[in-house]
């Protein structure tokens, strides 16, 4: 609980003037809701003093009573009409309270997602990622806002009751409270149990969304094979297990409701039992009294029934505050550091006795061993080699989304460590190996390369360079197209050109192409190099691919075998 209390405590700062409001109304509620009650009991003590008088056919009192019965039933009647009101506004101070806090959550895990490094990205699925952004945090705003609610409000209306009946008759309010030290027993320990089966539930979660997401952006390898039988019955079998593990909590929070409504039957029972003697004895002398009493137990119920569900939102809060600080205690390995220079970014590439292994801390696997070369600015750099060699690795690299192990590469005779990450970022031109499209329109996909503000003309000038814009004017809504998710209405090599006018619209400083030629043609593949190389002269390229017949100018071309530099030169040597 202390954990929970911790990670909400910035946030409970941050809304405290909304929150305060919202337990000041709480307050008033509460005062609402017990001020009829007494005069339920002075009702029932002028009815029954109504039925004797009939019985003792003395009217002389009768329309004083009347009176007073209206007076009483009103105030019955309209308090608790202004105590709805104020509960209306308590609710939506606090609940919307708690939806502006599950926002600034959700901000705050998306912006340190997108901090973290590619081989965080490389352990953990997608889906569990985005259970924990979406499911954990939900349970983390509902703890914030209806359960902290429901918790104060329980407090506050069992300590006013208390009073009420302590000041009215104190061997019944003994009574009423005998039960309570049972139930905060029982709370305590199911409440472990609660926790443990929340953990496994919202595990289970994670690893449905893991399974749903990788099974539908697979789906044309799935239909591919004939294999929706295979995925269907194992979607079956992970869904049961689902099923079977909410059934044994569900089970859990029944017990729990069940203990408190049979602890308050209890206090209802012991209240009848001992009021009843108490008024034979005459030691309570008006029946009104234990009216009030059964009144204030009754609005206790729906309370301390409610207590059953906030118990259950605390502990799988809990746990879902374990497993979002989980992923926030992890630290980025790039940043920046204090002594950085923010400085233009001309194109030199240098590196020096660079190595790097991925998983350096589990399965330590060496990609690349010792590479030094160095391409001047506006130069072209080749990278071939086997599959694996290390190819992709010297891009990223490169680009600064993996630090080396050993050595150290120069931009500009700089270490790249020193430069501003998102200064020398924001020169750099990218097109991976997976041609990756956004579920938006053809328009934004490639300006979204753009630093700033991009003008239409420089988009259609990227489609032209790219050679795509006659695709794109073939399409029905032309640039305005909205592609699906991933691009899955386009071709693979229309998804490849758009990705390579994507990179060249920022007019980079360096650009590399990282097998982004594959499902091009050999003459539209010329011709869009022959297009960058005339209209970015001053660009450096670096091109990694298998198949370098198409490409006939460069100044560098380096062969990669088993991470290390196999043959490396220019033109003449190679051909």
């Amino acid at each position: 609980m202390g954990g929970l209390l911790s990670f909400s405590k910035k946030y409970f700062r941050k809304y405290k003037s909304r929150l305060c409001m919202g337990f000041i109304l709480i307050l008033i509620s509460n005062v609402l809701t017990l001020l009829p009650i007494p005069y339920i009991g002075k009702s029932i003590n002028i009815i029954k003093n109504i039925f004797t008088s009939f019985s003792k056919h003395d009217t002389r009192d009768y329309s004083n009573l009347e009176m007073k019965i209206c007076i009483y039933t009103g105030i019955i009647l309209i308090i608790p009409i202004i105590g709805g009101f104020v509960k209306y506004h308590m609710r939506q101070c606090i609940i919307t309270t708690s939806r502006m806090i599950e926002f600034d959550i959700k901000n705050e895990i998306f912006s340190h997602y997108q901090k973290l490094n590619l081989s965080f990205y490389r352990k953990n699925s997608t889906g569990d990622l985005m259970n924990r952004l979406t499911e954990d945090v939900s349970f983390i705003r509902q703890y914030i806002g209806p359960g902290v609610m429901y918790f104060i409000n329980l407090v506050v209306l069992f300590l006013m009751v208390i009073i009420q009946m302590f000041r009215i008759d104190r061997t019944l309010t003994f009574y009423v409270i005998l039960p309570i030290p049972i139930l905060f027993v029982s709370i305590y320990y199911i409440s472990i149990y609660i926790t443990k089966k929340s953990e496994e539930v919202q595990n289970y979660q994670s690893i449905i969304c893991s399974f749903m997401q990788e099974t539908f952006s697979g789906i044309q390898v799935i239909k591919s094979f004939v294999s929706e039988k295979f995925f269907q019955e194992k979607h079956k079998k992970v869904i049961l297990e689902y099923r079977n593990k909410n059934i044994e909590l569900a089970k859990i929070d029944t017990i729990l409701s069940s203990v408190i409504i049979f602890l308050i039957g209890t206090s209802h029972l012991l209240i009848l039992f001992f009021g009843g003697k108490k008024y034979f004895k005459g030691e309570i002398r008006e029946i009104g009294t234990i009216a009030e009493f059964f009144t204030y137990i009754n609005v206790l119920i729906f309370p301390f029934i409610i207590l059953g569900w906030v118990v259950s939102i605390v502990e799988r809060a809990k746990v879902s505050q374990i497993r979002i600080n989980e992923f926030l205690k992890e630290t980025p390995e790039i940043f920046n550091n204090n002594n950085l220079i923010k400085t233009k970014i001309f194109g030199k590439v240098q590196f020096k006795n660079v190595s790097f292994i991925y998983n350096r801390k589990d399965k330590p696997t060496k990609t690349i061993s010792k590479v030094s070369f160095t391409i001047p600015k506006g130069k072209t750099l080749i990278l071939t080699g086997e599959t694996g060699s290390g190819k992709t690795t010297i891009g990223r690299l490169i680009s600064r989304l993996y630090d080396p192990y050993k050595g150290e590469i120069l931009i500009d005779n700089l270490s790249l460590k020193n430069h501003d990450l998102y200064n020398f970022r924001s020169k750099i031109g990218y097109v991976p190996q997976e041609s990756f499209l956004f579920s938006d329109s053809i328009y934004n996909n490639i300006a979204l390369g753009s630093i700033e503000k991009v003008e239409p003309c420089k988009v259609y000038d990227a489609a032209k360079k790219a050679m795509i814009e006659n695709d794109i004017l073939n399409f029905k809504n032309g640039y305005e197209t909205v592609i699906g998710e991933r691009g899955i209405t386009l071709s693979g090599g229309q998804k490849q050109r758009i990705c390579i006018a994507r990179a060249i619209i920022r007019n980079p400083s360096i650009l590399i192409f990282d097998d982004s030629f594959s499902a091009i043609d050999q003459k539209t593949r010329k011709s869009i190099i022959r297009y960058i190389k005339e209209d970015m002269k001053n660009t450096t390229i670096i091109i990694i691919t298998h198949d370098i017949s198409y490409i006939s100018d460069f100044d560098l071309i380096i062969v990669l075998k088993n991470g290390k530099i196999s043959k490396i030169g220019n033109h003449s040597i190679f051909f």
